[in-house]
């Protein structure tokens, strides 16, 4: 059988095991090697390639192996290094690096979405929206030398991600190889990249004045959770600006006067539920002018967060993000890299769907669904179609590429993947008293029943 007729039978059976490979060699390919030159500081490349790097880690991000070493083993005929080689690799690659390649899958995702007549969603008319959140990597195992002594947590760092919600896509990425340094740390850094009309959207963690202060400089806005410890002057009464669908809305100014007299706007929610922490009403800051949007549109706003939320979880449930065994910064955080490249062409998959199938289809199928479809048929789609035959299968060109990607979409049966939509859960019944070393049989119980 050629290949061909293999690719097609895997259309058929395991279509989105095709989709993915498609996408993620427009994304993983030969031009990370050329963002690594523009990037690196004292990085080289002499037998392994940054690009074979990203492929070998991204076997262990999509779950088709356990670990890098059972990564490497795998592809240890292709990368022709060895094992020391490679693992000095991974634990040097640059942050600079790991934020470019990010960069260019962004781009390379957005190109997709437009050979797909994908249109960016209007978030708020007249800005740009970006949101920001940090993920901090939880604590490793503690195989270094110097933590083996050790009860203490390791922390391999944190990362700062920008999202782009028009697009649906993470955009950039920050990255904080010092675990106990906090997210302000990069504020400086974050400040450059914002442009006039630019609308952050952030929580509490992001409430400094000077970052505040940035932002309106840039001719930007914000909207920003208030924090606990920036403090200002209120000024006139509160007023009453209706409801948002978490709750009651009012909205009142405030006087900073650490920013030469800035006033900003302080959008108060009286919620309707507490918050995880126990928290009746929130305060937002904001910047926008009361033309451009009012506090029920602003609070509507500051719920976009849990988008930016929703990635991060995707990232945790559906992908490996984090490595337990993996001590040093610089690996660990090109893991997460990794796995934003992933989580973009996911995004973009569903995007291919919504082409193929409608808008609208993608609401209901589910992530983990299409997420162990790719795991299980992936890996034996890459034995029965090497990579040298698969080249050959693939359209040259990128559009013809993006309509194979759709035709293969088509023959998705989305049944298969529909979320399960439970229904609302039931106050649990009152117990009996439990007496101790009690046991009850099912069988005598099923058998009363009847």
């Amino acid at each position: 059988m050629d290949a061909n007729s293999v690719v097609n039978r895997f259309c058929e059976l395991a279509p989105l095991a095709v989709m993915s490979r498609i996408i993620l060699d427009e994304i993983i390919s030969d031009e990370l090697d050329v963002v690594f030159q523009a990037h690196r500081r004292r990085g080289y490349e002499r037998d392994l390639l940054f690009s074979q790097l990203t492929r070998t880690i991204a076997q262990v991000v999509l779950g088709l192996c356990e670990s890098p070493n059972q990564a490497y083993n795998k592809l240890a005929q292709e990368l022709a290094v060895s094992k020391a080689a490679f693992y000095g690799k991974l634990q040097r690659v640059e942050p600079e690096v790991c934020r470019a390649s990010v960069q260019h899958g962004y781009h390379r995702c957005r190109q997709m979405l437009t050979a797909l007549c994908t249109q960016p969603r209007e978030v708020f008319q007249g800005y740009r929206v970006r949101m920001v959140d940090g993920n901090h990597l939880e604590g490793c195992e503690n195989r270094l030398r110097e933590l083996r002594t050790t009860w203490a947590t390791a922390l391999p760092g944190t990362a700062v991600v920008i999202h782009d919600p028009q697009w649906n896509l993470v955009e950039d990425v920050f990255l904080i190889p010092d675990g106990h340094a906090q997210e302000r740390s990069i504020f400086p850094a974050l400040l450059e990249t914002v442009q006039p009309c630019d609308l952050i959207v952030a929580d509490s963690h992001y409430c400094m004045i000077s970052f505040l202060k940035g932002i309106a400089e840039r001719q930007a806005c914000h909207v920003i959770r208030q924090h606990g410890a920036l403090k200002g002057t209120l000024l006139g009464k509160r007023k009453s600006c209706g409801r948002s669908q978490t709750g009651k809305v009012f909205e009142q100014s405030l006087l900073i006067e650490a920013t030469s007299q800035a006033i900003v706007r302080r959008i108060t929610i009286e919620l309707d539920q507490p918050t995880h922490s126990g928290d009746w009403e929130i305060h937002i800051l904001s910047n926008l002018p009361p033309a451009a949007a009012s506090a029920p549109e602003i609070a509507q706003l500051s719920q976009l967060r849990h988008e930016i939320e929703h990635v991060f979880y995707l990232s945790t449930t559906t992908l490996t993000c984090e490595i337990k065994g993996l001590n040093y910064p610089s690996s660990a955080l090109f893991v997460f890299c990794t796995a934003m490249l992933a989580i973009n062409a996911r995004f973009v998959l569903f995007a291919a769907l919504e082409s193929a199938h409608g808008a609208g289809t993608c609401q209901t199928l589910s992530h983990h669904s299409a997420a162990q479809e790719i795991r299980e048929s992936c890996e034996g789609f890459f034995i029965a179609v090497p990579n040298d035959q698969w080249r050959s299968c693939l359209p040259k060109t990128r559009a013809a590429r993006v309509r194979r990607l759709v035709k293969t979409a088509e023959q998705l049966n989305l049944s298969r993947h529909r979320k399960s939509v439970r229904g609302p859960k039931k106050p649990p019944p009152v117990r009996k008293t439990y007496q101790n070393g009690q046991h009850l049989s099912v069988q005598k119980i099923l058998n009363q029943r009847k």
